[in-house]
């Protein structure tokens, strides 16, 4: 072995320890990114839902409207006598 051998193997058992520490950082920070995207994905699916339930709701009230609206306009009719009315 040269004098230099013992240096080079240090210096690559030096990189080896950072890359090892590096690669446990790398490996907490996915499984955290992991967790945060799951919650996200989590999030957006109950908002999904949600957005559905008020789309449905949403459905309801405009028909509710318009039977409601329906029935006014009938009423309206049946009373006739208005002079401004254009249907008599």
């Amino acid at each position: 072995m040269t004098q230099n051998q013992p240096d080079r193997l240090d210096r690559i058992e030096a990189v080896l320890a950072v890359v090892a520490t590096q690669q446990q950082a790398n490996t907490t920070a996915i499984a955290q990114l992991t967790q945060d995207v799951n919650y996200l994905r989590e999030i957006a699916l109950h908002n999904i839902e949600l957005t559905q339930q008020n789309r449905e709701q949403a459905e309801r009230d405009r028909q509710t409207f318009q039977e409601e609206i329906r029935r006014i306009w009938e009423y309206l009719l049946r009373q006739g006598g208005n002079a401004n009315n254009p249907l008599t």
